[in-house]
């Protein structure tokens, strides 16, 4: 019987964990500084950031299409970026320092495009890449944001004027290189988002009557109910499994409301201190009850693995105990399929037997170190990857991935081929070189060139 492991679920959960918890912590609206702006490729979530709450989520991923769709056919990095104000900046030096930072545009061609929108100053701008100054020259970035997102603004329907200035720039710089972008105006339209009020007045960080310590004590005794939840989960799991590696599979999943509880103590702990000035009370609680559901996941699940080393399967049909058959005598009973499922991690396979009434059962556990093979059906199919060509800091590299199904029936085998991003360097200070590699763009360069408009 092989070694059970539930980590793509774990991975999984992780993610999604990961990702409710930068949502919690992305800094508010209002960017005061360059540095506040959301980097989207660093943040995973396309070319747009909506800093300034103008778009909505149905906006942004109609401009996002149409940033992707420009860079997969032109290698042209279109970013759009909405901020609450410029924090006393002009639009020109604030879009200039956004470029340099993001570095947009792929490095030695400089094809990047800035489309920025403050949404209290009531102006935007279009920043150039110096490899695209000759194509949108500053008078036709005039008249790109002029004659189609501008009438929009200025109504207050910034996600419809950002999406066609956006489609319209896309469809400007893909003409220079013959290509033709798919972009359709969508039917109908979708709602325009409120967005926040100009110059609100920031609320007081500390809430009259707020009690740092009573705070600190709910926490931790929030996280120790989810940790008793997971527990509890965890032992139910285990207590219906049917079968040695169900039950240790169970107990292998353990971990996930363990690690749910160490995410949800880093999101309490900031949001404790937001309201008040303590800092060391909602410390101990961020790590004392995490500290403490981890010891009780540990304690769960060594009690768990006791009980599994002494586990007998009831027989279905007197409820008799019935003897697990060792993996020697187990394989004869496997079919060629099955034994190559096992060798690839994809299934496991027990047989038991009821010395009582001379019952048998066969028992199977889906396991994730491989995957349904696309022929044969059969969880056979495994991956290896080869580097082709080392990534550098100068240009990405290639790797090769080949997808193998070890059942002897099947033998199908798929290869494919895909690049690697360049290797990050350390980032520089906002006064620093124009080649700062702080996000993900491809580290494309800008000289100020574009036009800016108020609305």
């Amino acid at each position: 019987m092989h070694s059970q492991s539930d980590t793509p679920r774990i991975k999984k959960i992780m993610r999604f964990a990961l990702l409710l918890g930068t949502l919690f912590l992305l800094p508010p609206l209002r960017a005061e500084k360059v540095e506040e702006v959301i980097n989207p490729r660093r943040a995973g979530v396309g070319f747009v950031t909506d800093g300034g709450g103008v778009l909505g989520p149905d906006y942004v991923k109609l401009i996002d299409n149409i940033c992707r769709e420009l860079q997969a056919k032109t290698t042209i990095e279109l970013a759009v970026i909405t901020v609450g104000d410029l924090g006393g900046l002009e639009i020109e030096e604030f879009a200039e320092k956004l470029f340099r930072r993001f570095a947009i545009g792929a490095a030695g061609k400089d094809n990047g495009l800035l489309l920025l929108c403050s949404r209290d100053d009531r102006t935007v701008r279009l920043e150039v890449g110096y490899g695209l100054e000759s194509v949108i020259p500053d008078v036709r970035a005039s008249g790109l944001l002029e004659n189609s997102g501008l009438p929009y603004l200025r109504q207050g329907l910034f996600g419809r004027g950002l999406f066609l200035a956006a489609r319209e720039i896309a469809r400007a710089a893909a003409a220079d290189q013959g290509v033709a972008l798919d972009v359709a105006e969508p039917a109908p339209w979708p709602d325009q988002v409120m967005p926040p009020a100009p110059l609100a007045p920031p609320l007081p960080k500390k809430k009259p009557g707020w009690d740092p310590f009573l705070s600190s004590v709910y926490l931790a005794a929030g996280l120790l109910a989810l940790s008793g939840l997971g527990l509890a989960w965890t032992t139910q799991r285990f207590n219906k499994a049917r079968g040695k590696a169900a039950r240790a599979k169970a107990i292998g999943s353990g971990v996930v409301p363990t690690i749910l509880v160490w995410i949800a103590g880093v999101i309490g702990f900031f949001f404790v201190l937001g309201f008040g000035k303590s800092f060391l009370q909602p410390l101990i609680a961020m790590l004392g009850a995490p500290g403490l559901a981890t010891a009780f996941q540990l304690f769960t699940g060594k009690m768990l693995k006791r009980r599994l080393a002494t586990y007998r399967l009831p027989c279905a049909k007197c409820e008799a105990p019935m003897e697990m058959i060792d993996d020697s005598r187990d394989d004869q009973s496997l079919s060629v399929e099955e034994k190559a499922e096992e060798k690839a991690g994809g299934m496991d396979y027990e047989f038991w037997h009821c010395p009582k009434c001379g019952a048998d059962e066969k028992l199977a556990v889906k396991l994730g170190k491989a995957s349904k093979c696309p022929q044969c059906k059969r969880r056979s199919l495994t991956s290896s990857t080869t580097t082709l060509a080392a990534a550098t800091k100068e240009q990405g590299g290639r790797e090769r991935v080949t997808e193998s199904c070890l059942n002897p029936k099947c033998n199908y085998s798929k290869a494919r081929e895909h690049g690697t991003p360049r290797l990050s360097s350390p980032s520089s200070s906002p006064g620093g070189s124009s080649r700062s590699s702080s996000g993900s763009f491809g580290g494309g360069r800008s000289g100020g060139g574009g036009a800016g408009k108020r609305f």
